[in-house]
């Protein structure tokens, strides 16, 4: 008796199992990804580009420091990493840092406060060229895709991916004041009202498209 009882209860063991998996392995949304986490192994996501500017590190000069550093620009985190006793370290964002000058490439960043996407934000711009009277400037910067796992075999893993975003051109006046590019005539000459002739006149003669002034060459044009 006691037997068929221990037989049956096996049984009714198994059939609860076939019925609602292993929750070790079946249980809730699993996923590959989740499977492997489990097994205690799991293979980096590949990542295609870099958050830096330049892969290799650049001989620049920090502020008023004579002394030449290894540095780039992370453009992910607009943040500037250095070469400080043989480690990577991110300098702080402060005024006294600023400007940084990379000697290999001729480039000036500048730590500013500007707008960007309706807000006032601290930040790295680099110099564009200079104006008599101001200095056009411009926001490089790039985004994070995060990838993921293929969730079965009819998929492949998706790459982690840096990209640049569009780049941000400022106009920064003698006054320290930034604003974002004008896109029009209207506002170009609104920005700038002792040039309008000149503006004019150069809209004219490269015949351009006064609603969307939308290359920088015409910028300089009209307003060198």
């Amino acid at each position: 008796m006691r037997k068929i009882i221990c037989v049956l209860f096996v049984f009714q063991v198994i059939l609860f199992l076939a019925q609602n998996g292993n929750a070790n392995v079946n249980g809730g949304n699993t996923t590959r990804e989740a499977l492997l986490g489990r097994s205690g192994y799991t293979s980096p996501l590949e990542t295609e580009g870099s958050p830096y500017l330049y892969s290799e590190y650049k001989k620049a000069k920090i502020a008023n420091n004579t002394t030449l550093v290894d540095m780039r620009y992370n453009a992910y985190k607009d943040e500037v990493d250095i070469i400080n006793n043989a480690k990577n370290m991110t300098i702080y964002k402060k005024p006294e840092y600023s400007p940084v000058r990379i000697i290999d490439s001729d480039e000036i960043l500048y730590l500013l406060e500007y707008p960007y996407n309706g807000k006032k934000i601290t930040g790295y711009l680099f110099e564009v060229r200079k104006f008599e009277g101001f200095k056009i400037l411009m926001k490089i910067s790039k985004s994070y895709d995060k990838g993921k796992y293929a969730q079965d075999s009819f998929e492949r893993d998706k790459k982690n991916v840096y990209e640049y975003l569009p780049d941000v051109f400022y106009i920064q006046k003698d006054n320290g004041e930034i604003v974002e590019m004008p896109k029009t005539k209207s506002q170009l000459i609104e920005m700038f009202p002792d040039r309008k002739m000149k503006i004019e006149q150069t809209i004219k003669d490269k015949k351009l498209d006064t609603k969307k002034l939308n290359m920088l060459s015409q910028i300089f044009a009209a307003l060198s």
